[in-house]
């Protein structure tokens, strides 16, 4: 028998990732389009059909992984909603996958997989207890312990987006008022600053007039990573990870995002918790290929184990 071989895949409402790894988890091949979201499931499904033929040749995949946003049946392979990708509702993906290429295909949470992906190979790699929280155009998480993603009963564990953070009206499309995507996302930091008059088009920019001084961003900015070291505690309480990592455009492009994440992380938390959790930025560049590389590889390995028994 042949070398092994997997396929990654991160499909977001924008752009679509796709990887080819050999069994050494080395990316051997690779492939980014635009999702074309607007065009429907049918579309995007037989576009991401056609790649993944295109790519997978002669080699032997053993199975496809594909991390996306919204809410999922993970077990079953079916996206259930997405509100990145329009009209996705109750989609088999991974049996459409799987009869169109005759390759097991299993899908997870993007967040999910990313975790996966930084706690197999990057900041949270020899960590029993891994956090992932991405910090972009909205708030995500996702939890890997003994480097295994840990969904809960319904597939929503790690969905920190709807955490109450704050009493607020503010609401964040059907999140509940005063939620952490509500106060602290890239959205919340960007409604807030032209709510004050700032003239930004993106969540780092108001960071860097914050730096500059100016006294406005500087409340909007301090209110968020409040909100945010707020839901980190929150967290912090129920799983008490050993590593919290953060990534996602705003937390990957504002210098000192940790320190100052580390400072109002401090005052929410028991004291004797205090200086015991690490807190760092994501390290890997593509972690949603990554993890769901990972995911599918460990999907079929139990499957398989399982069906020896």
């Amino acid at each position: 028998m042949g070398e092994k071989y997997w396929i990654g895949i991160d499909l977001g409402g924008t752009n679509v990732r796709m990887g080819l790894f050999n069994d050494l988890g080395v990316i051997v091949d690779e492939k980014r389009w635009l999702t074309e979201a607007d065009k429907g499931p049918d579309y995007v499904i037989q576009k991401l059909i056609d790649a993944i033929s295109s790519i997978k040749k002669d080699y032997l995949i053993q199975a496809i992984g594909i991390g996306l946003p919204g809410s999922l049946n993970s077990q079953e392979g079916i996206v259930l909603s997405c509100t990145n990708l329009p009209k996705w509702i109750n989609i088999p993906l991974a049996r459409i996958i799987s009869d169109s290429l005759q390759t097991p295909c299993f899908i997870e949470n993007d967040c999910n997989v990313a975790a996966l992906a930084e706690a197999t190979m990057g900041a949270g790699k020899g960590y029993d207890i891994v956090y992932y929280i991405t910090v972009s155009t909205g708030v995500g998480g996702g939890l890997c312990i003994n480097g295994e993603i840990i969904s809960g009963a319904t597939g929503n564990a790690g969905e920190i987006a709807n955490i109450i953070v704050g009493e607020s009206k503010i609401r964040h499309s059907y999140l509940n008022s005063g939620s952490l995507e509500s106060m602290a996302s890239g959205l919340a930091i960007l409604r807030a600053a032209k709510e004050k008059g700032l003239n930004v088009k993106y969540a780092h920019e108001v960071f860097i007039l914050a730096s500059q001084g100016d006294k406005d961003a500087l409340d909007v900015t301090e209110s968020a990573l409040d909100f945010l070291a707020r839901g980190m505690a929150a967290i912090a309480h129920v799983v008490d990870p050993h590593i919290f990592i953060l990534g996602g455009g705003v937390a990957v492009s504002v210098p000192g995002f940790t320190s100052n994440i580390r400072e109002k992380y401090e005052k929410y938390v028991y004291e004797m918790m205090r200086g015991k959790v690490k807190i760092e930025l994501a390290k890997l560049k593509e972690p949603g290929i990554i993890g769901a590389m990972h995911m599918a590889k460990k999907q079929q390995e139990a499957k398989a184990k399982k069906k020896k028994e």
